[in-house]
């Protein structure tokens, strides 16, 4: 059986917890389950599974709301937690991984952000005096977001349609999480040119990096071409912490920090990230990150071993930082490149309350 990728399962158990909520106002872990039994894996391979949560009437007067989940994961990450597989641990009181301990963490935490949004929409035809039709569709779909090319970063998306038009006061779509600080997962040479370009760096070796990296070592194979591609980043990695450094406290500084953090969160769809782990939720919201640029006055980019903090000012607290992760060296007396990696991490600061 392929691994599990408790990340890609979560997405649809938020999607179940969701339509929850619009449904029943609460999370049910029994419900939840039972749907989990209902939804056929392998649907995913071919296009969407499709399911009425509930129908039902609603308020005083009368609103008619019909909630309907459509879920399309990744098939060979996500088998044996849907449908037929995961309907036989049901039977038997159990879970894959730590799915049955964050599915407690979601029915636990109740005073959310989303939780506290989803309220917000249904006040708005619950409390209108109208007796109204209202369909709610929550449908999960990681897929679709991973071929814009990283642009849309949601994996879920909630359309509340009110007689017959979209309600557009509070469009909610997420990018979901499961235990996670990682914001993006970059190649190191793009990523690194990606920091130049947004901070408006110019360095001396520059097209230098840009002719071995890009072009020349693109595919090392050798090992010496490995060994020389692994010292040509981190030469250039090197460059990049010296020379942001000198731009600390600066406007340029400030505004192309919260612009990158705002990239490679959101994305152009907006989306909140949500985070459930074991024990806890966390939240990063675009209101919070709004809220957080107004409150500071600087930002300071600081090197910590092979990472850069981005310490915001004069809280001194952390909003992200980049790692460059190099696994690479001798293997049985020649060099190897097992892994490298350039990641975007929140920091402590960018969680909401």
């Amino acid at each position: 059986m392929a691994k599990l990728n408790e990340g890609d399962v979560m997405e649809g158990i938020f999607a179940i917890s969701l339509a929850q909520l619009f449904a029943y106002g609460t999370i049910d872990k029994g419900k939840l389950n039972s749907i989990r039994s209902r939804i056929e894996p392998s649907m995913f391979q071919t296009g969407r599974y499709t399911t009425v949560i509930r129908q039902f009437s609603e308020g005083s007067p009368k609103d008619n709301i019909k909630v309907t989940l459509n879920v399309r994961l990744k098939y060979q990450a996500t088998m044996s937690a849907f449908g037929p597989n995961y309907e036989v641990l049901m039977e038997r009181g159990s879970d894959v991984g730590n799915i049955g301990q964050k599915i407690d963490t979601l029915v636990r935490y109740t005073n959310t952000n989303y939780s506290r949004r989803i309220q917000r929409v249904k006040d708005s035809y619950l409390k209108n005096n109208k007796s109204d039709k209202v369909d709610i569709v929550i449908t999960a779909d990681g897929i679709a977001g991973e071929s814009s090319g990283g642009l849309i970063k949601g994996d879920l998306d909630v359309v509340v349609t009110v007689n017959g038009q979209e309600y557009m006061d509070e469009r909610l779509n997420f990018s979901m999480k499961s235990g996670s600080k990682t914001l993006a997962n970059l190649s190191p040479f793009n990523g690194m040119m990606d920091i130049l370009n947004r901070f408006g760096i110019t360095l001396p070796k520059e097209q230098e990096y840009r002719k071995i990296l890009g072009e020349t070592l693109a595919q090392a194979k050798t090992p010496k071409e490995k060994q020389l591609k692994v010292s040509t980043i981190k030469a250039l990695y090197a460059d990049i912490k010296r020379e942001l450094s000198q731009l600390n406290s600066s406007p340029a500084m400030m505004a192309q920090t919260f612009k990158l953090f705002r990239d490679v969160t959101f994305g152009d769809d907006l989306a909140n990230v949500v985070d459930v782990g074991k024990t806890k939720i966390k939240e990063i919201t675009v209101d919070h990150i709004n809220e957080l640029q107004k409150n500071t006055l600087s930002v300071d980019a600081m090197p910590s071993g092979d990472n850069i903090k981005f310490k915001l000012q004069p809280s001194n607290k952390e909003l992200f930082q980049l790692r460059f992760k190099n696994r690479s060296g001798e293997i049985n007396g020649e060099f190897d490149i097992k892994e490298l990696k350039f990641y975007v991490e929140a920091g402590n600061a960018a969680y909401a309350k």
